[in-house]
């Protein structure tokens, strides 16, 4: 049997882990790209109905904010982290891998901050990290008890964490940096955090280099360069557990710990922790006191694991791609969701093994269940040809190849590492315990000059705590534009709270390009974000927005998310709204006495989030109502001119 004609190619050293992308060749077609998927798979997919299905025109009517911007576009090598936080107040946290310059190596790497105030007004606009020196990324975020802000980014060159805090809630850290969880002679990097109040927990693995003079990456309990844990009760300034080995994590499951391929959530005194990744299948950990103690449970056990080049795998079989997350319900119940990965080997006298990179769903498991999980979401919710299938182009699923140059044929790649064409779920939770589940999703038809497909954020939700799910959508459908690295608040109120990344080019340099072709270049990265309302999620009306026209009438509804800002204030006023269709916006404002005094209009906006402008000027010191009208809604709140 040879794997090269009937796959979708790619070899990787078993035990390889760089901070970069593996080095994955790929011979993949479309058509091997849509193989179909285990028998427990196919009723969800073998049902997906055409009125379903994500129809694209010619124009994009989506609003967003931007909140950020990078040079230094890669977010993570598999699963995304936790990069906003919704706080008990409304206040909205975010944080990503930075850079201002597209100067050689990202010397000013770092965290990227902003932070939206309880009133709805973003801090300024900044490329800058938070560290004042230190060449940080991959960071991780928090809210302290006392309402400060704290990131933690990992610092490469030698291994360990660079902790910055804001001294005042609201505000930027100030740049003050401590370097903690140092493991000399190693390098622990690649964090993932979560917190409870002042109570920091920490995960992540090792880099590793078999460069002369440098360390390898460490093996415990026979897994190479582990997945490691961390506690801290003071913020983040000491920690009472360092770099500890959860129990059961051993190689009779696991291989190695993989950069980027776990995911960790805290609510109260729960603790969930998740790592998958392809041959290893998905393995949960579960503390209710604290982090003290932990129970593991097999969320989906790979009948190969754990693989040693010297089991043949002939059967093809379905595993994790590594991008993981997981979610304490509000019950206390935990769930994992992650990429769907193929994998082959028919040959043991080497160490490949092959794998199927178009591969196009995200899987579900909950607490309780079985171990495999369930399919809640694949590709063909995307097709737009009518065919069933997201037929994509094959340099989208494509990586370099051994020598890391682009396969001959292809003029580009847009593969990240070795994750599936579907990737990358962030999951999010209401206070009725309704689930809310981002991934990432290229999109049939909509092709950069390069013939790649550009990717956009696509959601899928349930009502009774993830035993079903309603069809996916399309959140972002930016046409022409790569959205990727998509992030949800856990925390879920009356909108999904999300952040991303964007620009105009498939795939991203550090993993992508080649300076012999040209094809992805450094470019700005923008950082979007948006708050979609639940109602519209649930209405179905996300994703349905295209060949609607901004002059048309509007006939759906604004919500406004925060309230306006600066408030109290003088002569002009902001308030940002959600628009669930394009068209016009208009405000009146009247005085205590019900007198209109003041309106305008906001005119030939596009579906989504807009910043409208109210300019009072002139008005006397007092209490007015305004009131946002937009098709057949409208909604007023209180403000105050001082």
């Amino acid at each position: 049997m040879n794997k090269n004609y009937l796959l979708a190619l790619g070899c990787i050293s078993a035990s390889l882990i760089a901070q970069g992308p593996a080095i994955v060749p790929a011979g993949a077609t479309s058509t091997d790209a849509q193989i179909a998927p285990p028998e427990s798979f196919v009723e969800l997919q073998q049902t997906s109905s055409r009125s379903n299905h994500i129809q694209r025109r010619a124009v994009d009517y989506s609003g967003f904010v931007v909140i950020g911007e990078t040079y230094y576009d890669l977010q993570t090598n598999s699963a995304m982290p936790h990069r906003i936080i919704l706080n008990d107040d409304g206040s909205v946290l975010t944080s990503w891998t930075t850079a201002p310059s597209d100067a050689t190596g990202f010397p000013e790497r770092g965290s990227g901050f902003n932070y939206r105030s309880t009133s709805g007004s973003w801090l300024p606009l900044s490329a800058n990290r938070v560290e004042a020196s230190a060449r940080t990324g991959w960071p991780n975020i928090a809210t302290l008890s006392d309402g400060n802000s704290v990131t933690i980014g990992h610092f490469a060159t030698s291994g360990g964490f660079y902790r910055t805090a804001s001294t005042t809630p609201g505000e930027r850290p100030d740049g003050t940096s401590q370097n903690i969880l140092v493991e000399t002679p190693y390098k622990p990097i690649w964090g993932r955090m979560d917190n409870n109040g002042d109570t920091l927990h920490l995960i992540c693995t090792y880099a590793d280099s078999s460069a002369p003079g440098q360390v390898r990456a460490p093996t415990r309990k026979g897994i190479f360069s582990p997945m490691v844990y961390s506690r801290s009760f003071d913020g983040g300034l000491t920690w009472d557990k360092a770099h500890e080995m959860l129990p059961d994590y051993d190689s009779t499951l696991t291989s190695n710990g993989g950069a980027d391929r776990y995911s960790i959530e805290v609510k109260g005194n729960t603790v969930a922790i998740a790592n998958a990744g392809l041959l290893q299948g998905v393995l949960v950990w579960k503390s209710t006191d604290g982090g003290n103690t932990f129970d593991r449970l097999i969320a989906d056990e790979f009948a190969y694991a754990p693989w040693d080049s010297k089991k043949l795998m002939l059967d093809s079989p379905y595993t994790a791609d590594g991008t993981v997350d997981v979610l304490i319900d509000n019950d206390g119940k935990v769930h994992a969701f992650w990429g769907l990965g193929r994998v082959f080997d028919d040959d043991t006298t080497d160490e490949f093994y092959s794998l199927f990179p178009g591969i196009q769903g995200i899987v579900h498991w909950k607490e309780g269940d079985p171990s495999g999980g369930t399919l809640i979401a694949s590709g063909g919710a995307f097709d737009r040809d009518g065919d069933n299938i997201n037929n994509l182009v094959e340099a989208t699923f494509s990586g370099k190849d051994a020598n890391g140059a682009i396969p001959n044929g292809l003029s580009t790649v847009a593969r990240l590492t070795n994750t599936s064409a579907m990737r990358q779920p962030s999951a999010g939770i209401d206070p009725n315990g309704d689930i809310y589940v981002s991934f990432s999703v290229p999109i049939e038809s909509d092709i950069s000059d390069f013939d790649a497909n550009y990717r956009d954020i696509g959601m899928v939700y349930s009502t009774d705590g993830g035993n079903t799910w309603a069809a996916s959508q399309n959140v972002t459908q930016a046409l022409r534009q790569e959205d990727d690295f998509a992030c949800v608040a856990k925390s879920v109120d009356d909108y999904v709270h999300m952040i991303w990344q964007a620009d105009d080019q498939c795939g991203n340099n550090l993993s992508n390009d080649d300076p012999n072709f040209g094809n992805h270049p450094v470019a700005k990265n923008t950082i979007y974000y948006q708050a979609i309302p639940v109602a519209d999620i649930k209405a179905g009306t996300i994703g349905m927005q295209y060949g609607l026209s901004t002059k048309n009438p509007n006939t759906g509804n604004v919500s406004v998310v925060g309230n306006n800002y600066p408030n109290p204030f003088t002569g002009i006023t902001n308030v940002m709204v959600y628009l669930s269709q394009p068209g016009e916006v208009k405000w009146e404002v009247k005085n205590m006495s019900g007198q209109l005094v003041k309106a305008g209009t906001a005119q030939e906006l596009v579906r989504g989030n807009h910043v409208i402008q109210m300019d009072c000027s002139g008005l006397t010191t007092g209490v007015y109502t305004y009131t946002l009208i937009a098709g057949g809604s409208n909604v007023s709140k209180k403000m105050m001119i001082k």
